[in-house]
């Protein structure tokens, strides 16, 4: 058995967001992070050459969008965005946003 501490894993910037990632030394299939989007942060289009993520919301209200789709992804909400799928997403919500962020090699997800 292997425990990690939230509190022991350091948040860093990336752009507007603050990412605090969870992966185990050693993991190499798998990663796990925590997302905050601060209110009116944007995460600009990207598409992972490489990796299925999945999304769960855990605070606020965040708005996804791929092509001409939109989700908003709430409290235990699950969003899948596959390897290539190009993406974006928003917090136009009134509190921080904080999304889990499983990311899984394509095609495993």
């Amino acid at each position: 058995m292997e425990l990690h501490r939230y509190e022991d894993a350091a948040p860093f910037q990336f752009g507007h967001l603050m990412v605090r990632n969870m992966t185990p030394d050693g993991f190499e299939r798998l990663s796990i992070a925590e997302v905050e989007v601060t209110i009116g942060a944007d995460n600009p289009p990207y598409a992972a050459a490489s990796a299925d993520k999945l999304y769960v919301g855990i605070t606020g209200d965040i708005e996804f969008r791929t092509g001409e789709e939109t989700a908003r992804v709430r409290w235990g909400d699950v969003l899948v965005v596959r390897s290539g799928e190009h993406y974006a997403y928003h917090n136009g919500g009134y509190e921080m946003g904080r999304l889990l962020l499983l990311q899984v090699p394509a095609g495993e997800a």
